[in-house]
Protein backbone atom coordinates (compact mmCIF):
# COMPACT_ATOMS: atom_id res chain seq x y z
CA UNK A 1 0.00 0.00 0.00
CA UNK A 2 1.55 3.25 -1.27
CA UNK A 3 1.26 5.84 1.43
CA UNK A 4 1.00 10.17 1.02
CA UNK A 5 5.06 9.92 2.72
CA UNK A 6 5.85 7.90 -0.07
CA UNK A 7 4.09 9.47 -2.80
CA UNK A 8 5.64 13.20 -1.53
CA UNK A 9 9.02 11.97 -1.50
CA UNK A 10 8.88 10.90 -5.15
CA UNK A 11 7.42 13.91 -6.49
CA UNK A 12 9.84 15.78 -4.17
CA UNK A 13 12.67 13.81 -5.86
CA UNK A 14 11.42 13.85 -8.79
CA UNK A 15 10.92 17.92 -9.10
CA UNK A 16 14.03 18.89 -7.25
CA UNK A 17 11.96 20.54 -4.60
CA UNK A 18 13.12 18.83 -1.77
CA UNK A 19 10.51 20.97 0.46
CA UNK A 20 7.64 19.81 -1.19
CA UNK A 21 7.92 16.27 0.95
CA UNK A 22 6.87 18.61 4.15
CA UNK A 23 3.94 19.11 3.22
CA UNK A 24 1.99 16.71 4.16
CA UNK A 25 -2.08 15.87 4.11
CA UNK A 26 -2.66 19.20 3.21
CA UNK A 27 -1.92 19.10 -0.38
CA UNK A 28 -4.11 15.61 -0.85
CA UNK A 29 -6.72 17.36 -2.85
CA UNK A 30 -4.63 20.08 -4.22
CA UNK A 31 -4.01 20.12 -7.95
CA UNK A 32 -0.23 19.21 -9.08
CA UNK A 33 -0.24 22.13 -11.41
CA UNK A 34 -1.19 24.55 -8.28
CA UNK A 35 1.24 22.80 -6.46
CA UNK A 36 4.15 23.23 -9.00
CA UNK A 37 4.32 19.71 -10.71
CA UNK A 38 3.94 19.67 -14.57
CA UNK A 39 3.33 16.51 -16.45
CA UNK A 40 7.32 15.62 -17.08
CA UNK A 41 7.16 15.60 -12.94
CA UNK A 42 4.44 13.32 -12.99
CA UNK A 43 5.39 10.73 -15.50
CA UNK A 44 9.13 10.32 -14.05
CA UNK A 45 7.00 9.58 -10.63
CA UNK A 46 5.01 7.54 -11.86
CA UNK A 47 7.94 5.42 -13.63
CA UNK A 48 9.79 5.18 -9.77
CA UNK A 49 6.29 4.23 -8.39
CA UNK A 50 6.54 1.42 -10.65
CA UNK A 51 10.45 1.02 -9.92
CA UNK A 52 10.04 1.22 -6.33
CA UNK A 53 6.72 0.34 -4.77
CA UNK A 54 5.89 -1.58 -8.21
CA UNK A 55 2.94 0.64 -8.68
CA UNK A 56 2.06 0.61 -12.53
CA UNK A 57 0.21 3.96 -13.61
CA UNK A 58 0.58 3.80 -16.88
CA UNK A 59 1.33 7.07 -18.89
CA UNK A 60 -1.87 7.75 -19.91
CA UNK A 61 -3.44 7.55 -16.14
CA UNK A 62 -1.47 9.65 -14.61
CA UNK A 63 -2.03 12.58 -16.55
CA UNK A 64 -5.60 12.02 -15.91
CA UNK A 65 -5.03 11.76 -12.18
CA UNK A 66 -5.00 15.33 -10.53
CA UNK A 67 -4.27 15.24 -6.91
CA UNK A 68 -2.08 13.23 -4.91
CA UNK A 69 -5.45 11.64 -3.16
CA UNK A 70 -6.26 10.39 -6.94
CA UNK A 71 -2.99 8.87 -7.59
CA UNK A 72 -3.09 7.26 -4.26
CA UNK A 73 -6.62 5.63 -4.73
CA UNK A 74 -5.50 4.46 -8.25
CA UNK A 75 -2.57 2.97 -6.52
CA UNK A 76 -3.94 1.26 -3.39
CA UNK A 77 -7.29 -0.31 -5.23
CA UNK A 78 -7.13 -3.74 -6.12
CA UNK A 79 -6.06 -4.93 -9.91
CA UNK A 80 -9.23 -4.83 -11.38
CA UNK A 81 -8.52 -2.62 -13.86
CA UNK A 82 -7.44 -5.31 -16.78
Amino acid sequence: MLSLDQLLEILAECSGDQQAAAHGEEVLDREFDMLGYDSLVLLETSAQLKHRHDVDIPEDVIRDLRTPRAVLDYANVPAERD
